[in-house]
């Protein structure tokens, strides 16, 4: 299809404004009675709303950023309709946003390759099993009776990821476009180390939200914003990443470089305030990447490490110890809750192998078919809660046919990422650093979701999908250099060398 004239798209703009518009007035006056504050509040939000359509509308970036920080504040913002989150009309804001721009964009138009097509087919088999009846209904808290939203737990944990893979690897395709994305997650990385610290050291009457110091669900670490120690600490991990990336890729002011480095600093700082096992080893683990492959950039990563490490000598027996609160690794509680809902999650996948519990159903299955891990873990830890690990927790909900459609999702997009790091250039902002710091995001995102069961949490795989995106973006793009897929190469290689050895 070719490229729309200024007039035609100009006035396919006017028309989707125009509608969006429309709608959104029948929702104010649809809702509005309903609402919290009546109609001056709703009101008011349709007004800013209205504002952030016609930016959104302009430029899909700036739609994606409002997504971004939708998600980012979705624990904190308020219903304003009583049915519908404020994410969620974002979200179909960039639709809305993208499909309109790549009508006078078709260049950018990605290919549908094997990543897409296994993401197909893993939201498909999503759908059918929303679609099917199954023994236990959706219930997210048994002891309350509140029922899991469906489709919204579809959306969270499998459709905005995917989207936001496929709408980066359209948009950010240059450095200034890219600058969209770092900033906003440099932003909300910087403030859930802010809020973080906060948290322990005051003055807490600068957090918000209240309910980081007021009511924290662990109240010994760092929460952050999404109330979960775990997703808070990805936030800080690709924030504290992204900030050392940036301070070596390319020359900066030194005011510029001073914050990166502030940042940088109070991400690590808040990483440890999590409290959190599962994520130090994500920091660690990024930090030996970086040093194996952070060429250019390498030298805050192997500073952090010394650091670290003359911190842990120096507290050894304090490291070693149960005391999670002073730093204690050796710690026993939550093992048993994970050990049990495992358990139940491999005992649920014997049961119904091929297509699972039905989706959402995993906390009923653990309420009413709990298994204990062994006679020595107490039946009862773990009782009754989400899965703590996805993989597992796809297993018993979607059986072994969801699983295996999600690892091909993950093990194509790993080689996305290998490839993108292997053909796009040494330096700059959209060369390997850009690839190296997806990479670092997914590799933490796949470590956590050993631990939580990560369809729960919007903005960490939204984050970390939307980076694979723009690197892959990046590299799709890519003129200067011939794209070599290794694996095609040594193929081609092996039957070379198999003439050689028939003409011989």
């Amino acid at each position: 299809m070719t490229a729309l004239t200024p007039a035609v798209e100009r006035a396919w703009r006017l028309a989707l404004l125009a509608a969006a518009l429309a709608v959104g007035l029948g929702g104010v006056l649809a809702v509005s009675g309903k609402a919290p504050g009546g109609v001056g509040v709703v009101a008011a939000a349709g007004g800013i709303a209205a504002v952030l359509v016609v930016i959104g509308l302009k430029d899909p970036r700036w739609a994606f950023v409002f997504l971004i920080v939708a998600t980012f504040l979705r624990p904190a913002i308020p219903k304003i309709l009583p049915t519908t989150d404020p994410f969620i009309l974002a979200f179909g804001g960039v639709v809305i946003a993208t499909l309109a721009w790549v009508r006078g964009h078709p260049e950018r138009r990605v290919s549908i390759g094997a990543v897409e097509c296994a993401m197909v087919l893993y939201l498909l088999w999503n759908l059918n099993s929303i679609l099917q009846t199954h023994e236990f209904p959706p219930i997210l808290y048994p002891l309350s009776g509140e029922m899991l939203d469906l489709w919204r737990y579809l959306i969270i944990g499998t459709v905005m990821p995917f989207a936001a893979y496929l709408v980066a690897r359209m948009i950010f395709s240059t450095r200034e476009s890219i600058k969209f994305l770092i900033t906003t997650l440099l932003v909300c990385a910087a403030y859930s180390a802010w809020v973080s610290i906060l948290q322990f050291h005051g003055p807490q009457g600068l957090v918000w939200p209240k309910y980081i110091v007021a009511n924290p669900a662990w109240a010994e670490r760092a929460v952050g914003l999404p109330n979960q120690p775990e997703v808070n600490g990805l936030i800080l991990i690709v924030g504290f990443v992204l900030s050392l990336v940036l301070i070596g890729t390319e020359k900066r002011s030194r005011r510029m470089r001073l914050l990166l480095a502030v940042i940088a600093v109070a991400c690590a700082y808040s990483v440890y305030l999590t409290h959190t096992r599962s994520i130090w080893l994500d920091f660690g683990v990024v930090i030996v990447l970086a040093i194996v492959l952070g060429k250019g950039y390498r030298t805050g990563f192997v500073v952090t490490a010394l650091g670290v490490a003359v911190i842990i000598a120096m507290n050894w027996t304090t490291f070693t110890s149960s005391d999670r609160k002073a730093g204690g690794v050796a710690s026993t509680n939550e093992i048993y809750d994970r050990l049990n809902a495992d358990a139940t999650a491999v005992w649920a996948f014997t049961q119904k192998p091929w297509s699972g519990w039905g989706l959402g159903r995993f906390v009923m299955v653990n309420t009413y078919r709990h298994q204990q891990y062994s006679p020595d873990t107490p039946w009862d830890r773990g009782l009754g809660i989400p899965a703590h690990e996805t993989e597992l927790g796809i297993l018993a909900e979607l059986g072994i046919v969801g699983l295996l459609l999600w690892l091909t999702v993950l093990v194509l997009l790993a080689r996305r990422l290998v490839l993108a790091y292997l053909r796009l250039p040494a330096g700059g902002l959209m060369g390997r650093p850009l690839a190296f710091t997806a990479g670092a995001a997914f590799v933490s995102l796949v470590l956590a979701g050993v631990f939580v069961d990560l369809r729960l949490f919007d903005y960490p795989s939204t984050m970390v999908f939307a980076l694979v995106g723009a690197a892959v973006g990046a590299a799709d793009r890519l003129s200067q250099r011939a794209a070599v897929d290794p694996l095609e190469a040594g193929r081609a290689q092996r039957a070379a060398i198999r003439e050689r050895k028939i003409s011989s």
